[in-house]
């Protein structure tokens, strides 16, 4: 686990960067993770991440194809040596700008069009406002990211760490999602229910936690994803 921010200063780069159409975009994926931490110390990074992902919602296809021009205009260019065509750079920035329409460019996260809906404001600490998903909605999409890319090992799992991550560091998140829509709300309970009947679910727990957090760290994990698992 990083001890120095370096996920902070790329996502305050890449907000100032898209200038007017930040307020068009929500702030998804890892290198928002430690802004839903509410613990009173100051929480380390869980993993460094080399690009900044946004969600925006534009449709049709065409309406999509002026956002990359816009997008051109401020600067940003396709970065298609990575072969990831939702992927851009600007002075040494990795951002991926992903529409919430699986039918623009083919996938998406089923919680993207709900979570955008619903995203919430979060102030950067350079005084920067941003929108974010709000907590039910981002463990919504890392629990279907989960499922999609790391259900076979979750040891190896950055969605599962990202969630273990906010789950640690956010004591009201099983009040915020009891307090959510029904559909996001369920959808979140039989998830975690799958993911409580793995058996190698503590072991795994055990892997995610940072360094020295003790014997008996991953057994409130999984409390605490018990009680998310309440309808």
């Amino acid at each position: 686990m990083p001890t120095e921010p370096r996920n902070l200063p790329r996502l305050q780069a890449v907000a100032l960067a898209l200038g007017p159409l930040r307020e068009r975009v929500v702030f998804v994926g890892g290198a928002t993770v430690n802004l839903y931490s509410t613990t009173a110390l100051p929480t380390p990074e869980p993993r460094i991440t080399d690009d900044v992902d946004c969600i925006v919602e534009v449709a049709p296809r065409s309406a999509f194809y002026a956002l990359e021009d816009e997008l051109r205009a401020l600067g940003f260019v396709n970065d298609t040596a990575s072969g990831v065509i939702c992927r851009w750079q600007l002075q040494g920035l990795t951002v991926d700008i992903m529409p919430t329409e699986p039918e623009i460019l083919g996938f998406s996260n089923p919680w993207y069009p709900a979570g955008f809906a619903q995203a919430i404001p979060y102030v950067l600490p350079d005084g920067t406002s941003i929108r974010i998903l709000s907590p039910p909605y981002f463990v919504a999409t890392k629990l279907a990211a989960l499922r999609d890319r790391g259900w076979a090992e979750l040891r190896l799992s950055q969605d599962l760490e990202d969630l273990v991550h906010v789950l640690d560091n956010r004591p009201t998140l099983a009040e915020e999602v009891a307090d959510a829509d029904e559909a996001v709300r369920r959808y979140i309970s039989q998830q975690v229910t799958d993911l409580l009947r793995r058996p190698d679910l503590l072991e795994a727990l055990e892997w995610t936690l940072p360094y020295g957090s003790g014997y008996e760290r991953k057994f409130e994990m999984e409390r605490r994803l018990r009680r998310l698992a309440v309808e």
